[in-house]
């Protein structure tokens, strides 16, 4: 009988609830006993609830795209928007990425054409022509159909590579070795491009992915070199003579790029055009009727589809529109948006 009363009060004592672990110290004080306060025993109070705090959201102003500063007309009395800047192409998020006007470089001359393109909006791309340089290149003969929709402008590049041994590199390539002390026109990994004498303002340590050089600088440090009043210097006109169509291409202080083409100019006038335009430095590209040609282009639907149409920079340009859209044997410049 002692033996089962002892059994049975065993088992009721391994079927009664544990006693409870201790509890870890909260860092909160429960009492001057130690013993636990609040609604349930054995734990803390909640912590107060901070009432919720709105921040004003952030937002971030993306500046416009600047307008170029207007030209002062060169020739007296100015004919109408002669030197005033027009947007040109489609247009960008920030604004328009190029701008023409037209100016007559002196009383009695026609109008040349110019435009003035935003380098921090736009990529300049160097593309190889279907019979010079020789070889195979990245971008070649024509602006590809997939690069298109974001195609901004073209225009023509310099002289007959191997007729006048201009330094032409892309890449890590040379089509023709670059030579010190020429004037060249640089493009840079992030597609933004530059006007220097090669060896001195721009050289291999540059970093440029691109190089297209054409004769010796028209302007240097903001001043037109002596060279431009030895027109047999800048090569050969066709038919003979001084004046012909030219064209060049500059870079402001800004970093901006400026072109200048137009009929009836010597290489005074051209770096005339250029100066009055902002160029600090610049260079002379093609020359003669047929090779002076600047096209720009929208997109019908928007910027960023495929539909494109060109339009020629000056009324009289040898080739239309859509000239490189199409195969070109000669190598070329192309604009695009970023």
């Amino acid at each position: 009988m002692v033996l089962a009363v002892v059994v049975a009060l065993a088992a009721t004592a391994c079927s009664s609830p544990a006693s409870p672990a201790p509890q870890a110290a909260s860092g909160r004080s429960s009492g001057a006993g130690g013993g636990a306060t609040g609604p349930s025993q054995g734990a803390d109070p909640p912590a107060p609830t901070a009432p919720p705090t709105t921040e004003a959201p952030t937002t971030t102003t993306i500046p416009p795209l600047p307008t170029p500063v207007p030209i002062t007309p060169l020739a007296s009395p100015p004919l109408a928007g002669e030197g005033t800047w027009t947007p040109v192409g489609d247009r960008l998020a920030r604004g328009y990425a190029i701008y023409s006007t037209v100016l007559r470089p002196a009383p009695g001359y026609p109008e040349a054409a110019l435009a003035w393109i935003d380098s921090s909006a736009t990529n300049l791309v160097l593309y190889a022509g279907t019979a010079e340089p020789y070889g195979t290149w990245p971008h070649q003969g024509t602006v590809e159909a997939a690069a298109r929709p974001f195609l901004l402008a073209a225009f023509n590049s310099g002289f007959r590579i191997y007729d006048y041994r201009t330094g032409w590199y892309e890449n890590g390539v040379s089509a023709e070795t670059l030579t010190a002390g020429a004037a060249s026109l640089a493009i840079f990994p992030d597609g933004h491009a530059t006007v220097g004498v090669w060896g001195s303002e721009i050289g291999p340590a540059s970093g440029a992915v691109a190089v297209r050089q054409n004769q010796s600088m028209l302007i240097d440090n903001g001043v037109i070199s002596p060279a431009v009043d030895v027109p047999s210097e800048w090569g050969a006109v066709l038919g003979g003579g001084t004046f012909t169509w030219r064209s060049g291409i500059g870079v402001t202080a800004a970093g901006d790029l400026v072109y200048a083409g137009g009929p009836s100019l010597t290489p005074r006038l051209l770096a005339d055009l250029l100066a009055a335009a902002g160029a600090v430095r610049a260079m002379q590209l093609d020359i003669n009727p047929m090779w002076v040609s600047f096209v720009s282009y929208t997109h019908p639907a928007g910027l960023g589809t495929a539909g494109i149409t060109g339009s020629n920079l000056l009324p009289g340009m040898y080739f239309g529109p859509d000239h490189y859209l199409t195969a070109d044997s000669r190598d070329f410049l192309a604009v695009f948006a970023k």
